[in-house]
């Protein structure tokens, strides 16, 4: 005889009947199998000598009627038994998978999305948030690449996005409400020499910068894809997931005469995603820098748009580096509001030692541009040795009021000191 039923802590009540009263049967149990949703009582049978056990006769029945009528009744559809108990993995009202909401961790979630931003862990802890996070993010979760939480901090880079570092595939995008993000540039050497001397540990997202536009409607990284992938395979086995930024000051302006031309932003946005997908990349990140370029009567917004249209379609993220300045020059209107707030998050290129800054530049964007919190990733500079281990610590404590912190960049002296300090507080 085979019993399926809801596994229930000891002392709690079915029907005013507590645990131990099931425990008389256990004698007769031969095997028993627990499941995520219940246990499996196998091959019901005395262990005991037939005489003994036809003179327990009566009170096995009893107590198999104590115990099946009650939970049976409770246990509804009992059909799926795909996934034993102790599978990694939380409790979801529209779905599971091994890991909770992603492949590689647990996560506490709803069917694998959330209204909070997501994170993700290699090992059952959450992650991405470096303590408590004051705001519901703007992701949803449900991705391969990340599991949805409320965001605490991570052990390590491995904790930081999940999985391999890959994009979803099925449109759902999965963003931490902290993030730790930061940029390594083209010029600093080939992309595959730092896959073994980037720290990873407490990043969540790496910005290889800058691509540009070379040949009409084509994107140029100024490295060979197998070079990329190198970097984005050591990114990936740490969590981290891995974006290309595009523009740059200077840059930005191949970028922005490309759009110019209203036929050229389909183009323009089919070839970069074309160029992720060889390089194995997690999306996209925007640093245009000219404002007055990007008004919402330029084709800024469309391009914009097409994006994330395309890259939301595969999971991918779509970001964008700004400062107040260039959204004050651009007109903060509805529209650019609108496309502003349709980025996944914010790289805000604050790039002060000035706290007072940090916070009033950070009351205009949820004010002014009616940004989320959890979308605002406070910037700072590596380069120069203005940024001390104090300040930069400093910013990074407040910055988890907010959607994390993120650096300028990687290859800079200064990193020895001022990127532990960042560790140290996520």
């Amino acid at each position: 005889m085979t019993i399926r039923a809801p596994f229930y802590k000891a002392g709690t009540p079915v029907f005013g009947i507590t645990q131990p009263a099931y425990a008389f049967v256990l004698p007769y149990v031969r095997t028993a199998t627990r499941f995520r949703d219940g246990f499996q009582l196998v091959a019901l049978a005395p262990r005991l000598p037939m005489s003994q056990a036809v003179n327990l006769r009566p009170s096995l029945l009893c107590a198999l009627a104590v115990v099946t009528i009650p939970l049976l009744s409770a246990c509804g559809d009992s059909s799926d038994t795909s996934a034993p108990w102790g599978s990694s993995g939380g409790s979801s009202s529209g779905g599971s998978s091994s890991g909770g909401s992603s492949s590689s961790g647990s996560s506490s979630g709803s069917g694998g999305s959330g209204s909070g931003a997501a994170t993700s862990s290699s090992g059952g802890g959450t992650h991405d948030g470096g303590g408590p996070v004051p705001e519901a993010g703007s992701g949803s979760g449900g991705s391969d690449a990340s599991t949805s939480s409320s965001g605490s901090s991570p052990d390590a880079g491995a904790d930081s996005a999940g999985d391999d570092g890959g994009a979803a595939g099925d449109g759902s995008i999965a963003v931490p409400d902290i993030k730790v993000v930061m940029y390594l540039p083209n010029w600093a050497g080939s992309f595959a020499s730092w896959a073994t001397k980037v720290d990873f540990n407490k990043m969540t997202h790496l910005l290889l910068a800058f691509a540009t536009v070379s040949g009409g409607t084509n994107f140029d990284l100024g490295a060979q894809a197998s070079d990329v992938q190198t970097l984005t395979a050591a990114a990936h086995a740490k969590g981290v997931k891995v974006l290309v930024s595009i523009g740059g000051a200077g840059g930005d302006s191949s970028i922005i005469s490309a759009y110019g031309n209203m036929s050229n932003v389909a183009p323009l946005v089919a070839n970069l995603d074309s160029m992720c997908k060889s390089m194995n990349l997690d999306g996209v990140d925007v640093d245009l820098e000219q404002g007055t370029q990007m008004t919402s009567s330029t084709n800024y917004p469309a391009f914009v748009n097409q994006l994330i249209s395309t890259f939301h379609a595969e999971g991918k993220l779509v970001t964008s580096a700004l400062a107040q300045y260039i959204v004050q020059d651009a007109g903060s209107d509805a529209t650019i509001i609108g496309v502003i707030n349709s980025f996944d998050f914010i790289n805000d290129m604050i790039y002060s030692t000035n706290m007072s800054r940090y916070t009033s530049e950070s009351n205009w964007w949820t004010s002014t541009v009616n940004l989320p919190k959890t979308k605002l990733v406070w910037g700072v500079n590596f380069e120069g040795n203005s940024l001390s281990v104090g300040t930069v610590t400093q910013i990074a404590m407040s910055s988890k009021a907010y959607g994390g912190i993120m650096a300028w960049e990687y290859s800079q002296p200064t990193e020895a000191q001022l990127w532990p300090a960042i560790q140290s507080v996520f």
